[in-house]
């Protein structure tokens, strides 16, 4: 009978207690490296466009990591080599799902997120026994980033198992408009939503380089800004850009494509604007997105709004997650 791996994982956490602080460094490169080499091959195997995006993510930070603990360790300890500690990596018993249906990927994203969490401890117990400030200020950015690693996981995995419950798949959504609460999540979805027929027109608050990148440059992408640069909008005028954006919609449809509008950041717009005014923007795009067959997908942080506001929101936009 199989161990619960994150029974496994308590236990490794005890035994690495009673470690010094070079051994605690020297496992924390050897787990980095055999996470790498884990999130690499869970890459390999998974179908799902998000999930491969993800595990390839995290696959190539861990690498980062474990350069930057080898470089640490190089300079607490010329001329050593990180020495083998008696403790199994968290990998130790490696899941490796057939990804043929979403409660493989759901059970995939659950360990990675139990694997996150252990990597964080480690982290953190490296700190408490650090006597190398930048050692410990090292441990503790760390220990930072695996948290964000599990933030990232475990939202990825809600959009997951949104989609399961309504047993369909994003690429499956009649057309109209959508909202997301959390802009990772909104993301992710975009890398499995955006196939062949569709075109994306994007309105962002991130920095729209790295989105395009991160979407794979999928389609146009105009940043919301009040810095003067090209390819931006500032929020103010952003009711202006209601004739590009039918236009967007027309010539989508006049070509047999489904245009999707993407707006980041409702909560920020109503900073801006007002509620009332980013509402009319919002259901002016829902309604040509209806007229032309396609799509609005937005996102928005839910204790931003009045309660009202985000009842009436959410009665127009229908929630994924």
């Amino acid at each position: 009978m199989e161990r619960d791996p994150s029974e496994i994982m308590r236990e490794i956490v005890n035994r690495l207690k009673n470690l010094s602080a070079k051994e605690l460094l020297s496992y924390a490169i050897f787990n980095e490296e055999e996470e790498a080499k884990y999130y690499a091959e869970l890459a390999r195997r998974a179908k799902r466009r998000s999930v491969k995006v993800l595990f390839e993510k995290m696959s190539e930070e861990s690498k980062l990591h474990e350069n930057t603990l080898r470089n640490l360790f190089d300079r607490l300890f010329p001329n050593e080599e990180p020495v083998k500690v008696d403790i199994p990596p968290v990998e130790v018993y490696p899941f490796y799902p057939k990804f043929e249906n979403a409660k493989d990927y759901a059970s995939a994203l659950r360990y990675c997120m139990e694997s996150e969490l252990f990597a964080k401890q480690t982290y953190e117990l490296l700190a408490s026994v650090a006597r190398d400030e930048k050692v410990r200020e090292l441990a503790l950015s760390l220990m930072i980033m695996e948290q964000k690693h599990y933030e990232e996981i475990k939202s990825v995995s809600e959009l997951i198992e949104a989609f399961e419950h309504r047993r369909s798949s994003p690429w499956e959504l009649d057309s109209g408009a959508y909202l997301l609460t959390d802009d990772v999540k909104a993301r992710y979805f975009l890398l499995d939503f955006l196939d062949e027929p569709k075109r994306l027109l994007a309105l962002v608050r991130d920095n729209p380089r790295k989105f395009s990148e991160f979407i794979e440059d999928c389609g146009k992408v105009l940043w919301i800004t009040k810095a003067e640069v090209e390819n931006a909008v500032p929020p103010e005028l952003l009711p202006d850009v209601r004739g590009e954006i039918a236009h967007f919609f027309k010539e989508c449809a006049s070509k047999e494509r489904r245009g999707v509008v993407f707006i980041q950041n409702l909560s920020y717009l109503v900073t801006q604007l007002g509620f009332r005014e980013t509402l009319d923007f919002v259901l002016y795009i829902k309604d040509l997105a209806i007229l032309n067959e396609g799509y609005l997908i937005a996102t928005a942080i839910p204790d931003a709004f009045e309660k009202r506001e985000w009842a009436i929101l959410t009665s127009e936009l229908e929630l994924i997650s």
